[in-house]
């Protein structure tokens, strides 16, 4: 009994006398979730700064429409304020899956000083107004579907879907 007293001694010993391979080992076990922290940080600020491109993108397309000569439902692809948006959002434009331009609501139309109610379309982009001045509000959405630049499993495996909101008013 007494021998495998001492030979269990001798083990412990040998195992507390050296600390040479601690620090490697503490590296290669840290190390896979540093590499994970970096690239998630990599891939939240690339997203964040897809959605800052969509959000100015709904604001150019948004100016575009307001002050384009009363052109406010053009936002067909290849169109005016559709182009205006894709200028403004070239990251989001070409490294995500889908871009599109829409008008959640119709242009819309008051008139300055309490001068009554609008006559005319926002179809045909003229609106008149009795007395004071025309304001025609414009709004315009954007979204975005765009994948991260990590591919984690069960987390962002369809993307992210990014929205962008403007509305802008112009005085006629």
């Amino acid at each position: 009994m007494t021998n495998l007293r001492l030979s269990f001694d001798k083990v412990i010993r040998q195992l507390n006398r050296g600390e040479a391979g601690s620090a490697l080992v503490e590296t290669a076990l840290t190390f896979p979730i540093l590499i994970l922290m970096l690239l998630g940080a990599v891939d939240l600020g690339d997203i964040a700064f897809k959605a800052i491109e969509v959000t100015g993108a709904a604001r150019a397309a948004a100016q575009y429409a307001a002050m384009n000569g009363g052109n406010y439902m053009d936002t067909r692809t290849g169109g005016g304020i559709d182009l205006a948006a894709r200028n403004e959002a070239p990251r989001a434009t070409t490294n995500c899956t889908s871009f599109t331009v829409t008008q959640p609501t119709a242009p819309t139309c008051a008139c300055s000083g309490g001068g009554g109610a609008c006559s005319g379309t926002a179809a045909a982009g003229t609106w008149a107004c009795a007395t004071g001045k025309t304001v025609v509000t414009v709004y315009i959405a954007t979204t975005a579907v765009c994948p991260g630049i990590v591919g984690i499993p069960g987390l962002s495996s369809g993307g992210f879907t990014l929205h962008g909101y403007a509305e802008q008013k112009v005085l006629q």
